[in-house]
């Protein structure tokens, strides 16, 4: 992943020349755009609308607004989900929309609207989101089934084996069974 480089200039360089107000000493390199793509409106599937969506090797960015312009970025490796939907009427269009669910705290659910070839999207940020775990070194637990998880003694781990008797190891309470 090519990961966002910062060049400080030359120690020397910076003492001779005094810093103005809002100057900025340090460039950062634009990461290479994997993906682009605008809000279509779901008659004939045009780009009329002011929603331009980014994907980057380590972000997702979606660009709002004509007077008022706003940036939302969600870092690659907080998303948890990508949901796939297409409605008829994006289907006669050719476009779809992807839900993306993320940890982010500001953004935990976006909706990447009537977008075209939303399938193959999908898969490309499955892919991104992956190797982007990877190089940050996060991991994720899921618990397969949606039961509680059992502990060592069977037990459920909260409540302790006397609460929770689950002598078969199944992970269901056996008073249940």
């Amino acid at each position: 992943m090519a990961e966002e480089r910062v060049e400080c200039e030359d120690l020397k360089d910076a003492k001779k020349r005094n810093i103005k107000t809002g100057e900025i000493r340090v460039q950062i390199k634009d990461e290479e755009k994997i993906w682009m793509d605008r809000k279509r409106k779901t008659i004939f599937a045009l780009p009329w609308s002011f929603t331009k969506y980014t994907l980057t090797a380590s972000r997702l960015l979606i660009e709002k607004g004509f007077f008022t312009k706003t940036e939302e970025e969600i870092r690659l490796y907080r998303i948890k989900d990508v949901t796939y939907s297409q409605t008829f009427g994006e289907r006669i269009g050719g476009t779809g929309s992807l839900c993306i669910i993320s940890s982010d705290a500001s953004i935990p659910e976006v909706e990447l609207e009537h977008i075209k070839n939303a399938r193959t999207v999908k898969d490309v940020i499955s892919q991104c989101v992956e190797i982007a775990r990877r190089e940050n070194g996060v991991r994720t637990s899921e618990i397969v089934g949606g039961g509680a998880a059992p502990a060592h003694d069977g037990g459920h781990p909260a409540m302790g084996p006397e609460m929770f008797p689950d002598i078969d190891h199944d992970g269901v309470d056996d008073r249940l069974e």
